[in-house]
């Protein structure tokens, strides 16, 4: 009683794990996509890489971005520059990120207005002294979030409040450091106000061909404007999200392949049991007697192996996809382990060199997201799937009536939809995203469980005819010699043919 419990546990907790592990990663790229704005993940990130450069020369002028906003066109462009400042509101002062947007940003970061207006276009160009703060910093600085109007001091200038933003209090957006200044202010006016201030980020729209050209047509504009693309890192969104979009996919096609491997097995089980009856049959009849006299059995087995080979290539087609490998881990030789040693060798340089590296609020999104899809990914890989399998092998081993595992995997159904439902919809209402994919795959997962627990039965039942075949002899009983060892059958036979 108590392994049986024990197993339905583990069936239950496999499930939740397998589902939520496919339908988070789901929603962490779907609210990762939406953090980023209109352009979503198809944009370009330049970012000042001051560690390997001095501090001013990986740096652009504001002429310099608006000559590589010319060069990029017609495609949008959007450039920051970012301060840490003290922000000062009457007798309060609050530090705060402080970041000088051009007028398309909010093309390129979310930025939820619950009052007033954003920065635009002719406010950049006119120099205008106007902020939009998040709620949280309007809270710190005026106790209250409605401050449109109201007017706040930044480098000793007043700045006159046109809009105030919420922010994103989703896991992702608190693993960046919610990856959103609090204070956006026109580029040009911070620059006029702070002379140490340099636009250190441009944000590109990706064009059509970014997934094969986009760095490189990244540095031939850097290049174009007279500046040294080493001194920049270029982050490709479009060739990120694939990457960390994939580990979705990796876990699906782990959990199809499982159900087709099981599947390939049920099927050389009918083969067996068909070989097996004709083995039999031919003992006593020519071919077409034994043909005959099993034909209602061959029939049923053809057909259920059929039903699940067609079940097993549909199951593939849904589950097959291109797995993404960086080129620069692709080798000229399959076997070259001096190019996997070079290859870890400037991995551990790469983290080195980042030690006075400033990422970009993009970047540290990015971070983020591929850091949860990898806890995820391996949650559902690592303990899901051999959770629940263990848990239905345990209900073998306990000699489990078959209507009694179907019982259990149906009420287990209810439960680990019920909680998938409960999660997605916590997520939609916490973070704003889309969560459908979690809800519509919900009930797939449990199909390689199905077909595990039908094999594990039929073993089982193949297990107890061997058993107890003696004991079914004196009563009578008709007994199938499928699978049974040659002495096994011929005692049947005898026991048949004496008509007792």
């Amino acid at each position: 009683m108590l392994r049986t419990r024990l197993a339905t546990a583990m069936v239950l907790a496999g499930s939740l794990l397998m589902m939520a592990s496919v339908g988070l990663i789901s929603s962490v790229t779907a609210d990762w996509e939406q953090l980023n704005g209109i352009h979503g993940l198809r944009r370009m990130t330049v970012n000042a890489d001051h560690a390997a450069a001095s501090s001013n020369s990986a740096k652009m002028m504001l002429l310099e971005a608006r000559q590589l906003e010319m060069k990029w066109s017609p495609l949008p462009v959007a450039y920051t520059a970012a301060e840490q400042s003290i922000v000062k509101a009457g007798q309060r002062s609050v530090s705060c990120d402080v970041v000088g947007v051009s007028g398309n940003y909010r093309e390129f970061a979310q930025v939820r207005l619950t009052a007033g207006t954003s920065i635009t276009e002719p406010a950049v160009a006119g120099r205008s002294k106007v902020a939009v703060v998040s709620s949280q910093a309007a809270s710190q600085l005026f106790g209250t979030e409605r401050v449109v109007g109201k007017t706040i001091e930044l480098y000793n200038n007043p700045f006159i409040i046109i809009g105030v933003f919420d922010v994103s209090d989703s896991l992702l957006s608190q693993m960046s450091d919610n990856g959103v200044p609090d204070v956006l202010t026109p580029v040009t006016a911070l620059i006029d106000v702070d002379a140490k201030a340099k636009i250190t980020t441009a944000l590109l729209a990706a064009k059509p061909d970014a997934a094969v050209r986009g760095e490189a047509d990244v540095k031939q504009a850097l290049a174009a404007i007279g500046k040294d693309a080493t001194q920049f890192r270029i982050e490709n969104g479009e060739l990120v999200h694939e990457q960390i979009a994939q580990y979705k996919s990796l876990l699906l096609f782990t959990y199809g392949i499982t159900a087709i491997v099981l599947m390939a097995r049920l099927i050389a089980w009918q083969w067996t049991t068909v070989r097996r009856a004709l083995q039999g049959a031919l003992e006593t009849y020519d071919w077409g007697d034994a043909l005959h006299s099993e034909r209602s059995r061959l029939l049923k087995h053809a057909l259920l192996a059929a039903g699940m080979a067609v079940c097993a290539a549909s199951l593939w087609l849904s589950i097959r996809f291109r797995l993404y490998v960086p080129p620069d881990w692709l080798p000229d030789e399959l076997i070259d382990m001096t190019f996997y040693a070079n290859k870890l060798r400037s991995l551990w340089q790469q983290q080195v060199s980042l030690a006075g590296y400033v990422p970009a609020p993009q970047e540290l999104l990015s971070s983020a997201a591929g850091k949860l899809a990898c806890i995820l990914f391996a949650a559902g890989l690592l303990f899901g799937l051999p959770l629940y399998l263990l848990g239905v092998r345990l209900w073998a081993m306990a000699h489990v009536p078959l209507l009694a595992q179907l019982q259990r995997l149906l009420a287990c159904i209810p439960v680990v939809v019920f909680a998938a439902f409960a999660a997605a919809r916590w997520m939609e209402v916490a973070t704003g995203s889309n969560c459908g994919t979690l809800r519509c795959r919900a009930p797939c997962f449990l199909l390689p469980s199905f077909i595990f627990t039908l094999k594990r039965r039929v073993d089982y039942h193949a297990e107890y005819r061997l058993q107890n075949i003696d004991r079914c002899l004196p009563y009578g009983v008709l007994i199938d010699c499928d699978g049974m060892p040659e002495p096994k059958r011929q005692s049947v036979r005898r026991f048949e043919g004496s008509g007792r």
